[in-house]
């Protein structure tokens, strides 16, 4: 009897784990994976694109928050180009509860570094509470310099309604960064960071 009631006793515990909920159950997110095909956005001190981090650390977030129960919207999950108003239409058109675009920065001197992230002043209130959670959990992620929040126009965070944010991951342009940006696990690590973001946002 004492064995039954040990075996009943860890299929309930089991059970329990397995229906246990997530705050991002149901949500729906939007993925956006910054230029693509044609468009390879910046060129890497290190000869990385910065279209192919952007894709794969997108599809890396993806998965997480899968994983946890969010359906997700790609706007690309290969390499080629989507028009900016087809980005914004694909989450509008799909409901999403949240946008997210992934992007790496680049300037003209390499010594320009650290990770930032973007709002549109004029979107939903929400966004600026969006952008902090992932521009805290990047900076905490990979103690670099701490850009901050910004407010910019960029086309995706204008013409989409639900609440939007614009990651600069690193800056490519920077040979430290780049080579950071061309390993596997910091990528690993930036899709972690930003699931991280979405869960603390939606919780």
């Amino acid at each position: 009897m004492k064995k039954i009631a040990l075996i009943m006793v860890i299929f309930t515990l089991v059970s329990f784990s397995g229906n246990a909920s997530s705050a991002l159950d149901g949500m729906v997110v939007c993925v956006d994976a910054g230029h693509g095909g044609s468009d390879s956005g910046a060129t890497g001190e290190c000869g990385i694109l910065e279209k192919d981090v952007n894709l794969d650390v997108a599809l890396m977030l993806r998965d997480r928050l899968e994983s946890e129960g969010a359906h997700v919207i790609m706007t690309r999950d290969g390499d080629y180009y989507i028009p900016l108003e087809d980005r914004c239409q694909i989450a509008n058109d799909q409901g999403a509860d949240i946008f997210i675009s992934i992007h790496c920065n680049s300037y003209s001197s390499p010594d320009a570094n650290g990770i930032e992230t973007y709002w549109y002043t004029y979107g939903s209130s929400d966004s600026k509470a969006l952008a902090v959670e992932i521009q805290e959990n990047l900076v905490r992620t990979f103690d670099l310099r701490d850009r901050g929040v910004k407010q910019a126009n960029y086309y995706v965070l204008k013409n989409t309604v639900m609440p939007a944010a614009l990651a600069e991951l690193m800056f490519i342009s920077n040979p430290d960064e780049c080579e950071m940006l061309s390993r596997a696990d910091v990528r690993s690590y930036c899709a972690e960071a930003l699931f991280d973001a979405v869960l603390n946002y939606a919780g």
